[in-house]
């Protein structure tokens, strides 16, 4: 594997392929996400963790989440319809047969939020497991 992080490129077609009029962003984390008037709706994706295991041989088995945060101006109207397009777009796919096991849904350490801005933000962690060789 030569790109450690490749999963995220693969998440990030994956929603644009199948959300088609919803912006998906890739980001670093919840910190660097900037609040615009303009962000809803998007889907923004990044890792929320990285579980390595022992070392066997010369691979790895690595568990990682991948958070795709659904924000949305209206909770009500807006909120539901999206995060099921996302759970449905996620759950079980398998970027890479060769390489990933198929991603599950698995608990976020983040919670729904709103902001002042008038913002809602839903978390939804999904995770996949991989062998890192390392060396190749």
């Amino acid at each position: 594997m030569q790109n450690y992080l490749q999963v995220e490129g693969l998440i990030v077609q994956r929603l644009k392929d199948q959300l088609e009029e919803i912006r998906v962003l890739s980001s670093w984390g919840m910190p660097v996400i900037h609040e615009e008037a303009e962000l809803p709706p998007t889907v923004i994706i990044f890792l929320e963790e990285d579980k390595p295991g022992p070392i066997q041989g010369n691979q790895q088995k690595v568990e990682q989440t991948w958070l795709c945060l659904v924000v949305v101006r209206d909770a009500e109207s807006d909120a539901g319809a999206l995060i099921s397009r996302v759970i449905n777009a996620v759950v079980g796919w398998t970027p890479d047969r060769a390489l990933f096991k198929p991603f599950q849904r698995t608990p976020s350490a983040y919670s729904p939020d709103y902001s002042p801005n008038g913002i809602f933000y839903f978390p939804l962690a999904f995770e996949t497991s991989f062998l890192f060789k390392t060396t190749e």
